[in-house]
C-alpha cells in the first residue's frame, strides 16, 4: 500500500468511528456504539502514527477518541493506554505541557480501572516530562506517585527512585521549605516499609537543609527528635556537622561533606552539602557585624545622654521636671 492508500484508510476509519458515535436505535434517540467507535478510532490512530503516513496531529486526535470512546464503553484501561499513546506523541513533539496533561488523564483512566501501580507509572512520567517547564506541577506529580506506590508493598520498592528525583528537583530549584515538608512526609513512609537506610539520608538531608538556611538550631533540634538517628553513621554526621557549624570552623566543615557520608547523598543535597563552608562563613560574618553595630551604637546613645543631662534646659531635664510630684503639688496650688 502506497502512503495515500494508507491515509485514505485511516480517514475510512476515522468516519466509521464517527458513524458509531452517532448511531441511533430504531426510535431515532442517539444509541452509540462505543466498542465500535474505540476500534475505529485506534486503528486509525494507528495508521496515522506509521512513519511512512506520519500525520501525528491526526493520531493524537485519534487516540484521544479512543481513549473517549473506550472510557464510555467501561473499558477504563484501554481508554488509559490510548491516551497514553496520545501524550507519547505530544512528548516526542516536545509538547510537554500537552504530554503531561495527557499522562494525568491516562492515570485516572488507570485508576478508574482498579490499576493504581499503573496510575503511579503514568504520574511519574508526566513528572518527569513537565520538570523542567512547570516545577510546581512536576512536584505534585512526584509526590502523588509516591502516595500510590506506598499504598502496595509490592509497588513501594519504586518509591527509591522517585523521592530521590523529587527531593532533588526542589533543592535544585532552592525550595529549601519544600523539600523540608517533603522529608517530613517520607520520613513515615521509611519507618512503615522499614528502608532505614533512605530514612537516615533523608534525616541528614534535613539537617543540611537548616543549616544550608543558617539555622543550626533547627538543624539541632530536628537531630534530636528522629529516633535512632544518633546512632547511625548519618546521625553522627549530622551531629559532627552541626557542632562544627556552630563554632563556626569552615575547615571541620570543608573535610566533613568530602566524606562518603555526605558523598553517598542525593546529587542536589551533595551539592548544597559542599555550600555549607561559605555558608557557616557568611553567617559568622553577620554575627560578628551585628555584635560590631552594637558597640557602635551604644556609646552613642551614652553620650546623647550625658548631653541631656548637662544641657540642663534639654529634653531630659524638662521631662524630669515634670515628673517631679512636688511641682505638680506647686502647680494645684
Amino acid at each position: 500500500f502506497t502512503m495515500g492508500d494508507k491515509l485514505a484508510e485511516a480517514k475510512e476509519m476515522m468516519k466509521l468511528g464517527e458513524k458509531a458515535m452517532n448511531k441511533k436505535n430504531m426510535f431515532f434517540k442517539k444509541s452509540p456504539d462505543w466498542e465500535t467507535a474505540a476500534d475505529c478510532f485506534q486503528k486509525a490512530a494507528m495508521i496515522f502514527r506509521q512513519p511512512n503516513v506520519k500525520q501525528l496531529p491526526e493520531a493524537i486526535a485519534a487516540f484521544e477518541k479512543a481513549a473517549e470512546s473506550h472510557g464510555k464503553n467501561g473499558a477504563h484501561f484501554y481508554a488509559a493506554s490510548a491516551m497514553e499513546n496520545a501524550g507519547n506523541i505530544l512528548r516526542d513533539m516536545k509538547a510537554v505541557a500537552a504530554a503531561g496533561k495527557h499522562y494525568e488523564q491516562a492515570a485516572g483512566f488507570f485508576l478508574d480501572s482498579g490499576k493504581n501501580d499503573k496510575a503511579a507509572e503514568l504520574i511519574l512520567k508526566a513528572a518527569k516530562t513537565m520538570a523542567d517547564d512547570d516545577v510546581d506541577l512536576a512536584i505534585k506529580h512526584y509526590r502523588r506517585s509516591i502516595e500510590l506506590y506506598a499504598e502496595d508493598e509490592q509497588q513501594a520498592i519504586f518509591i527509591g527512585d522517585t523521592w530521590r528525583q523529587c527531593l532533588n528537583l526542589m533543592v535544585k530549584h532552592d525550595k529549601k521549605e519544600d523539600a523540608l515538608s517533603f522529608l517530613d512526609t517520607m520520613f513515615p513512609i521509611f519507618e512503615m516499609l522499614g528502608q532505614a537506610e533512605y530514612l537516615h539520608k533523608a534525616q541528614l538531608s534535613a539537617v543540611i537543609l537548616h543549616l544550608a538556611k543558617g539555622d543550626s538550631v533547627a538543624a539541632a533540634n530536628a537531630r534530636d527528635s528522629f529516633r535512632e538517628f544518633a546512632m547511625s553513621d548519618e546521625g553522627e554526621a549530622a551531629s559532627d556537622l552541626i557542632d562544627a557549624f556552630e563554632e563556626g570552623n569552615e575547615e571541620a566543615i570543608r573535610g566533613l561533606v568530602t566524606t562518603q557520608t555526605f558523598t553517598l547523598l542525593e546529587n542536589q543535597v551533595g551539592r548544597l552539602a559542599s555550600k555549607l563552608p561559605e555558608i557557616c562563613t557568611e553567617c559568622a560574618s553577620d554575627m560578628t557585624g551585628a555584635r560590631s553595630n552594637t558597640r557602635k551604637v551604644a556609646p552613642a546613645v551614652k553620650a546623647d545622654s550625658d548631653d541631656d543631662g548637662a544641657a540642663g534646659g534639654g529634653a531630659g531635664a524638662g521631662s524630669a521636671a515634670a515628673a517631679d510630684p512636688e511641682d505638680d503639688m506647686d502647680d494645684l496650688m
